[in-house]
């Protein structure tokens, strides 16, 4: 009988296990400028709305690692069910808003942007210009 509720438990963690299914629903290709020159080496945070929660000019609200951005200076995001958006059906269509910051040394937000983002697309583009700090 003690073998069985094992066998059982080991098959219902299989099964739940294989239920999270982390997709990728859409990309984001980040482009940070300073004085319209691409950086490179640059941490870009991302947070997404979920309901009243959101981005903000505070790096405490951006709970996901930074990406760095490449030589081009474009730090590229994929956008996962269900992190991010909710997991979906076939065919479904879900537009969330997504807000991207960069912050200095001292946490002082140096960039800063939302933008709303449809299930299915591909390297949306966004551009974040540095400012200086205190500017």
């Amino acid at each position: 009988m003690r073998k069985i509720q094992i066998l059982l438990a080991a098959l219902v963690a299989v099964v739940m296990s294989s239920c999270v299914q982390f997709k990728t629903e859409a990309t984001v290709d980040v482009t940070v400028l300073k004085n319209g020159q691409p950086q490179a080496g640059v941490e870009v945070y991302k947070a997404v709305a979920h309901g009243d929660i959101g981005g903000s000019y505070y790096k405490q609200n951006y709970k996901d690692a930074p990406v760095k951005t490449n030589a081009a200076g474009v730090a590229h995001f994929e956008l996962k069910s269900p992190d991010d958006f909710a997991p979906s059906s076939v065919g479904a269509d879900e537009t969330i808003t997504v807000y991207f910051a960069v912050f200095d040394a001292q946490d002082e937000c140096l960039a800063y942007k939302s933008l709303k983002v449809k299930t299915g697309e591909k390297n949306k583009p966004l551009t974040l210009e540095l400012r200086e700090p205190n500017e």
